[in-house]
C-alpha cells in the first residue's frame, strides 16, 4: 500500500478528478456517462442527508480511487443497510492496496455507525474484484457480498 494514501470523504474541490474516475468506471462497464446523472450524484454525495456517500483515495492531493455507498432503511431492522454501488481505482494505482483501503473504510464506518449490513454485487466475470471481496466478505449465491454487523 502506498504510504501516502489517505481515504477521506468527497469534497467539492474533487469534482474534476472524481468525474474522471467515475466516467472511467462507467466505461469499464460499457456504460455511456450521463452528464445530468453524474452531476446529480456528485451533489447528492455532498448533501447533508448522508444517504448517498462517497470516499476517495487520495495520494498527494490526487483522487486515485472512489467508493459510493447508498444508505437505506430496511424492513428487518431499525439499523440501516448500506449498498456499495461503485468501487473503482485508477488503472495506474491498481494492486497497491487502494481498493482494499477504500473498502475497509466503508466497513469501518458501518461498524462505527451501526449499520445492519453492507452488501454489493459485481459482474460474474470480474474475478479481480471478486478476489478482493472474498478477503473481506462472504459470497452469497446471488454473487452478492455482505458484511454483517
Amino acid at each position: 500500500m502506498a504510504s501516502n494514501l489517505k481515504i477521506r470523504p468527497l469534497r467539492a474541490a474533487d469534482e474534476p478528478q472524481w468525474r474522471d474516475l467515475f466516467e472511467r468506471y462507467m466505461r469499464f462497464y460499457n456504460t455511456a456517462p450521463d452528464d445530468q446523472a453524474i452531476e446529480s450524484a456528485f451533489h447528492g454525495m455532498l448533501s447533508a442527508d448522508q444517504a448517498l456517500r462517497c470516499w476517495v483515495a487520495d495520494i498527494n492531493g490526487n483522487a486515485v480511487g472512489l467508493v459510493h455507498v447508498i444508505l437505506h432503511p430496511n424492513t428487518w431492522s431499525l439499523m440501516p443497510d448500506a449498498y456499495l454501488e461503485d468501487l473503482f481505482t485508477h488503472p495506474d494505482y491498481r494492486r497497491h492496496g487502494v481498493g482494499r483501503a477504500l473498502l475497509q473504510e466503508v466497513i469501518n464506518t458501518g461498524h462505527e455507525e451501526g449499520w445492519r449490513k453492507l452488501y454489493w454485487n459485481t459482474a460474474a466475470d470480474n474475478e479481480t474484484a471478486q478476489s478482493l471481496y472474498r478477503k473481506v466478505a462472504q459470497q452469497t449465491s446471488w454473487v452478492r457480498f455482505e458484511v454483517a454487523y
